[in-house]
C-alpha cells in the first residue's frame, strides 16, 4: 500500500524527508496549452526499503500510481499540499502520474510558473506546448526548438508566450535579408542604418518579450541595445552560423535600437551565398537536442 503523507509548511517543503533511502527517479512534465502541468515520476524502487517520493507543490488531480505494466498499485492519500508518496520495499519501477491544473498563469499575454523543485530530486524535465520554441527562466531567454528543457537546482521562473512574428525584408542594392521580431507587441518603424551598423523598430507594449532573429551580415557581432536612448540589457541566446537570437526584455514601450560592434563599411563578397543559406534557416532554425540548465 502506498500512503501519501502531508508536509505541513513551506519551510518543511524545502527540506528533504529522512525517512527511507534516497530516491532514483526522473520527474517528467508537460504543460498543455490550458496551463496545466502533467507530471509523472519515474521512480526506481529499493528492495532494502521504503522509497519517499515528493510531489510537485500544486492542486493534484487525476492522480494514478502504477508499475510499468500499467498495473494499478493501491494508495491513500491526506489532502494537504505538498505531500509524499511511500513506496513499500521490493517494487521495481514505478510511475506516478497527476494533473496540476492551471498551475501556470496567464497575465496579459504571458504565462508563468514559480517552479519549485522537489527535494528529493535535483531536476526536472519540461515540455512546452507545442510552437514555443523560446523560454525565459529568472529572466534570461533560453532557445529550446522543438524539445524540452532539463531544469536544475531548487525551482525557477518559468515565463513563455505565444508571440507574434513580424518579418521585415530589408533591401540593399539587389539583395533581400529577412529580420524577424517576435513579441506580443505590435512593431513598426523599422529602419536600417548601414552606415552607423544599427537597426532600430518601435513596439507599443511596455514590460514586454522581444526576440529579434538577426542576420549577422547586418550588424556584425557584439551586439548593444537600447530603448529610447537606454541602455537595455542584451543577451544573444542562441545562434548559427548565419543568424543571432537577441533577447531583449525592455520596461517600457518606444524605440529599440540595435547596434553591432563595429561599422561594417560594405557587405562581404559572400553576401548571396549567405542570403541564401539565412532565408533558409530562419525558416528551419528548431534544433533537436535537450538544453540543460
Amino acid at each position: 500500500m502506498i500512503l501519501i503523507i502531508p508536509i505541513f509548511s513551506s519551510q518543511a517543503f524545502a527540506q528533504p524527508l529522512k525517512m527511507g533511502d534516497p530516491v532514483q527517479e526522473q520527474i517528467q512534465v508537460r504543460i498543455d496549452e490550458n496551463g496545466t502541468a502533467h507530471v509523472e515520476h519515474i521512480v526506481q524502487g529499493n528492495s532494502n526499503s521504503q522509497v519517499i517520493v515528493e510531489t510537485i507543490r500544486g492542486n493534484m488531480t487525476n492522480i494514478s500510481v502504477t508499475d510499468l505494466l500499467n498495473n494499478t498499485i493501491q494508495y491513500e492519500t491526506i489532502p494537504q499540499m505538498p505531500v509524499a508518496i511511500i513506496l513499500p520495499p521490493e517494487k521495481n519501477m514505478t510511475l506516478i502520474k497527476y494533473d496540476l491544473p492551471n498551475v501556470v498563469t496567464q497575465n496579459d499575454g504571458v504565462w508563468m510558473w514559480n517552479y519549485l523543485t522537489p527535494s528529493d530530486t535535483a531536476s526536472t524535465d519540461f515540455y512546452f506546448p507545442s510552437g514555443i520554441t523560446q523560454i525565459w527562466t529568472n529572466d534570461r531567454p533560453v532557445y529550446i526548438g522543438e524539445n524540452g528543457i532539463d531544469i536544475h537546482g531548487d525551482g525557477t521562473k518559468l515565463e513563455y508566450t505565444i508571440e507574434k512574428t513580424s518579418i521585415q525584408n530589408i533591401q540593399w542594392q539587389n539583395y533581400t535579408l529577412p529580420v524577424e521580431i517576435d513579441g506580443l507587441s505590435d512593431i513598426g518603424n523599422y529602419t536600417f542604418e548601414q552606415s552607423s551598423s544599427s537597426y532600430q523598430f518601435q513596439i507599443s507594449k511596455s514590460h514586454s518579450f522581444v526576440t529579434v532573429v538577426m542576420p549577422k551580415v547586418l550588424l556584425g557581432a557584439k551586439y548593444a541595445a537600447y530603448i529610447n536612448g537606454n541602455h537595455l540589457l542584451t543577451t544573444v541566446f542562441h545562434e548559427n552560423d548565419t543568424h543571432a537570437w537577441i533577447g531583449l526584455r525592455p520596461d517600457t514601450n518606444g524605440t529599440i535600437q540595435i547596434t553591432g560592434s563595429t561599422v561594417i563599411p560594405e557587405f562581404p563578397l559572400f553576401l548571396p551565398l549567405a542570403i541564401g543559406i539565412s532565408m533558409i534557416l530562419l525558416l528551419q532554425f528548431r534544433v533537436y537536442s535537450k538544453i540543460k540548465l
